[in-house]
């Protein structure tokens, strides 16, 4: 017998080791592998929340930002940027830091304050409104109840003064004096190193309204009621020197005799930079007269310049405000605008102004109609007309800061008319690259890439072209380049965020703030791929902050110092909150949202490259089902508006609560793929176009083998209703389809009015989305040509319709036309309709139905899922 040399193992010690393992695996089911995810339902939906970024503290070393929930249970959260400890606060709203000391929000309970380094909070009941002082030194609070309190406090919460019954009041805009209004009294405390009180006006018979403050904080303005209807009264007050001047209209010879002085936001109150004029609106006393006419007919004169509804909006000029001008000091007044010149922009310094008349060219079929300019001289009265038939695109008209230049864009070339020598300049000469939007796809003028500001003294101003910014100077003979865009395919534009004071209102235009050239510019940047920031300076040019594959947004910059945060998304990657402690630090991340998305099987996103029948290369977005698998063929969606390829870095949380029914994520995490693709229009042919461009992106994804080609279904909203109900005539490589709010019959909608304007629908076909170009009566044969009602007969694939009845920008009976048409030719068609909806849904219940019916009806066609019983019921109430 032949013995082996075998290692013998002691029973005991075998049979503990055996344990041990069985131990290991049942109490650590996990350990090495890799964390089981599952599908995501409908239940899941409201663990998602959306991170919104709020406030950077003084130097950088706090944030706050909330998770906002779909129930509304949303959380505020301030974070330590160097240890990051946090604090979190549940419902808290409107938080502020106070320098690096506190932090206040709003709750349910008042005002909360806590002071940073001790961690304590001080709870201030019944405040409704608050806010820091420019100093840090008080916080004013007011607590809207049935006695509005207004008070001072210290930043700690103790209170200095207090005022009751106040209905009105006005911090001012340097933060150091609040203006109020309280009972028949008007007065101002003043917040510098003391609190003091002072009273304008006590006593007063009516009370004090639509208070004012010059901008530079040294005079205020304000208006009380008239007793009993009668003449309202203006009043202007001097701080420093407590001097107070009441208005006195029977004073104006030149005061109109049946006018009144008009609170009106339209023509709000003003006070000049130099404090000696105030700029108030005037109005027409209504007449008690019964209108002798009782039966209420309107006459709608097709001699008109403005039809009857928007006459009624916008075109009684004489019932419509004035802007008039006060000179306390000199006891003069001017009326500004008139019924022939009934709108205006104030030039900043407001030594000039311009007037023009919208209505001037009526009929026109624009959305804004050409105007003429006319340049008034606020000191003489004088006026002169300086363009004639211009854009009356407010963007395309900029007043310098200092009121020296009128810069404007005509005839695909930006101009500068110097006030002073009368003169203008084509400031385009010296720049040789188109400042018309090359990108722009629609009918009607060609919009200018954009107008930025100028700079410090008026010595030039800010214009973009298709990727760069240039510096140009008023007379056009120097033009220099800042960015090199061009170079690097990448677009930069100032980021807005920064630069919300670039252009100011200005009663009915814009006037601009400067920019100063010697402190670094903040810069949004994109190109097809990458988005991000840059921050140039005149020494070395554009340097990039952040720019990647993903999308970079809601950038934040410290007050003092040069720290930085700003959030990132991707379709597959939550939105994230990064702060960087200064311009060179690496960014670290501070706080990831939706971090149990990766407890659930997710879809991902690309971007495809197609072409159109002309050859042009066209992109769009890919969203791939969730727990894609590649052996696999899915159903898919093709979701469609106009350009769709940056939906590919967006991330979309799941939810029932979308105002036109449809979420990607929704769909994808139930085995869709959703197609965005983007399309590209050929003027004159809008639908033809659109079948052009999606029918060879569609073909694209089916050749790639990864969809099943008969279970595709297209959607589209408002204009991608139209676009839906279109192709859905031309083609039948859709399974079913679903349109909503979209146009049915090009003559019927371009005869339309639209009643949320007051305006004929015409000018959107002639000169925007539309796109025909052209009048119906000069291009019949197009808008049959482009008219989905022209070939209803032809469809074959299923389509489910919903409208709302309310619906005034696309009216609903171009819902019911193609509900009518499909019914008589017996076609598989159900309307939905939401009888108090508008354009999109907005009650949340109803939001909640229509994504359901949508999903069901998708499910029925595209899955093979049971008929919903509001399929299969005809002509039974939805």
């Amino acid at each position: 017998m032949k013995i082996y040399n075998t290692r013998l193992i002691p029973v005991k010690s075998f049979l503990s080791r055996i344990i041990f393992l069985i131990f290991v695996l049942v109490a650590c089911p996990l350990t090495g592998q890799v964390k089981q995810k599952k599908n995501l339902q409908e239940s899941d939906y409201h663990l998602w929340h959306t991170l919104q970024s709020d406030k950077i503290s003084e130097n950088g070393k706090w944030i706050s930002y909330k998770l906002a929930y779909p129930n509304g249970q949303d959380t505020l959260f301030i974070k330590n940027t160097q240890t990051h400890k946090q604090y979190v606060f549940p419902q808290g709203t409107n938080g502020n830091f106070n320098a690096e000391e506190s932090f206040a929000y709003i709750d349910k309970k008042g005002l909360q304050i806590l002071t940073l380094k001790s961690g304590e909070i001080k709870t201030i009941a019944g405040v409704t409104q608050y806010q820091y002082t420019q100093n840090k030194k008080y916080i004013i609070t007011y607590s809207k109840t049935a006695d509005p309190i207004l008070e001072i406090k210290t930043t700690s919460g103790q209170t200095i003064m207090k005022i009751n019954n106040v209905q009105q009041y006005k911090i001012a805009p340097q933060q150091n004096a609040v203006l109020f209004s309280a009972d028949h009294n008007i007065g101002f405390i003043s917040l510098n190193k003391e609190v003091l009180k002072t009273m304008i006006i006590e006593n007063a018979s009516t009370p004090f309204y639509n208070l004012i403050w010059q901008n530079n904080g040294n005079a205020v303005a304000f208006l009380q009621k008239g007793a009993d209807s009668e003449q309202n009264s203006l009043f202007f007050y001097q701080l420093n020197d407590k001097n107070l001047f009441k208005f006195e209209a029977e004073n104006f010879s030149n005061f109109p005799a049946d006018f009144t002085i008009s609170p009106t936001v339209s023509t709000k109150l003003f006070i000049s930079d130099d404090g000696q004029r105030v700029f108030f609106g005037i109005k027409k006393r209504e007449s008690n007269e019964k209108a002798i006419d009782t039966t209420g007919v309107q006459v709608w004169n097709a001699s008109d310049k403005l039809l009857y509804p928007e006459q009624e909006e916008i075109g009684q000029w004489e019932k419509v405000a004035k802007l008039a001008l006060w000179k306390p000091f000199e006891n003069k007044f001017n009326q500004i605008t008139n019924n022939q010149l009934p709108k205006v922009i104030l030039a900043a310094e407001q030594k000039f102004a311009l007037t023009f008349n919208p209505a001037q060219y009526e009929p026109q079929y624009k959305q804004q109609g050409d105007i003429d300019l006319y340049l008034v001289n606020l000191t003489t009265g004088d006026s002169t007309r300086i363009l004639t038939k211009h854009s009356g695109n407010k963007n395309h008209t900029v007043i310098s800061p200092k009121g020296n230049f009128v810069t404007y864009f005509k005839d695909q070339k930006w101009w500068v008319y110097d006030i002073r020598k009368k003169v203008h300049f084509n400031c385009s000469l010296n720049i040789h690259q188109p400042l018309l939007d090359k990108d722009f796809n629609a009918a009607g003028e060609v919009p200018a890439y954009g107008f930025l500001g100028w700079t410090k003294n008026d010595d030039s101003f800010l214009l973009y072209d298709q990727f760069d910014i240039w510096e140009v100077t008023p007379d056009g003979k120097k033009a220099n380049r800042l960015t090199h865009g061009r170079e690097k395919n990448i677009q930069f534009r100032l980021a807005k965020q920064f630069y919300d004071l670039v252009k100011t209102a200005a009663y009915d235009g814009f006037y601009a703030f400067q920019i100063d050239l010697s402190n670094d510019l903040f810069l949004e940047a994109k190109n097809n791929d990458e988005s991000g920031y840059f921050i140039w300076n005149k020494t070395s040019g554009e340097k990039p902050m952040v720019f990647n594959t993903m999308r970079n947004n809601y950038l934040m910059k410290s007050e003092q110092g040069e720290s930085y945060a700003f959030q990132q998304q991707h379709y597959d990657k939550p939105p994230s909150l990064w702060f960087k402690k200064d311009k060179k630090s690496k960014a670290q991340l501070m706080v990831q949202s939706n971090k149990q998305q990766e407890d659930f099987f997710w879809g991902k996103a690309e971007k495809i490259h197609y072409s159109n029948a002309k050859g042009i290369p066209l992109t769009g977005s890919l969203f791939y089902p969730a727990n894609y698998e590649p052996s696999k063929k899915y159903p898919m969606i093709v979701k469609i508006y106009e350009l769709k390829m940056y939906e590919s870095n967006q991330y979309i949380n799941p939810s029932l609560y979308d105002d036109t029914g449809f979420n990607v994520t929704n769909y994808t995490s139930e085995g869709y793929f959703v197609l965005c693709p983007d399309i590209i229009y050929e003027i004159g042919n809008p639908g033809i176009s659109a079948t052009d461009c999606v029918v060879a992106a569609t073909q694209c994804i089916i050749e790639k083998g990864i969809v099943q080609k008969d279970k595709i279904a297209l959607i589209g909203h408002s204009f991608g209703g139209y676009q839906t109900n279109f192709i859905i005539t031309q083609t039948n490589l859709f399974a079913t389809a679903v349109s909503s709010a979209g146009v049915a019959d090009l003559t019927s909608s371009y005869l339309t009015m639209g009643w949320n304007t007051g305006i004929a629908d015409i000018w959107r076909y002639e000169n925007q989305q539309g796109r025909m170009g052209k009048s119906l009566f000069e291009d019949k044969a197009g808008y049959n040509r482009n008219s989905p009602l022209e070939y209803v007969t032809n469809i074959q694939t299923p389509l489910l319709c919903w409208t709302g009845k309310e619906d005034r920008q696309v009216h609903w009976y171009q819902s019911i036309e193609f509900y009518l048409a499909l019914r008589r030719l017996n076609k598989e068609h159900i309307m939905l309709v939401y009888p108090q909806e508008k354009h999109v849904i907005m009650n949340p219940k109803n939001q909640k139905d229509l994504s359901l019916h949508l999903k069901e009806w998708f499910d029925y066609y595209l899955q093979n899922k049971s008929i919903p019983s509001w399929v299969a019921t005809p002509l039974k109430s939805l």
